[in-house]
């Protein structure tokens, strides 16, 4: 197999990782700041949240069952930028400002570690059961 065909065959299993993984995203828009009012972990709206507060990830570690999803919210007080960007390249936030928000939707059970792209040495990881 030559090097071109090896990367394009690598290339196709992440698309099927990705596809059979993570089904939907969207971000929720930029005034979502009222969910900031909830602990992390809780469910808000059918979704698991997770806040991002204070260069951190809160809940860090959430479980949800397969078929629904979680959100993260940029709930700091200056004006940081985060992502929740997937370990694996499952899924990647735009920039979210704080107030902005994205959503994951999982169908497929594992473990998705993930992490800051600005700030890479906040992680966190989805458990779907």
């Amino acid at each position: 197999m030559t090097r071109a065909q090896g990367g394009i065959v690598v290339a196709g299993f992440a698309a099927l990782i990705a596809v059979a993984c993570f089904s939907e995203h969207s971000s929720a828009g930029p005034d979502n700041s009222d969910l900031c009012s909830n602990p992390g972990g809780s469910v808000v709206n059918g979704s698991t949240l997770v806040t991002i507060r204070d260069f951190s990830f809160q809940t860090q570690n959430v479980t949800i069952q397969a078929g629904t999803s979680v959100t993260w919210v940029n709930c700091e007080s200056s004006a940081t930028s985060h992502t929740s960007t997937s370990d694996q390249e499952v899924w990647s936030s735009p920039l979210l400002a704080p107030g902005q928000a994205f959503t994951a939707t999982f169908d497929t059970p594992g473990v998705f570690p993930y992490h800051c792209n600005p700030h890479p040495f906040m992680t966190g990881s989805v458990t779907v059961e």
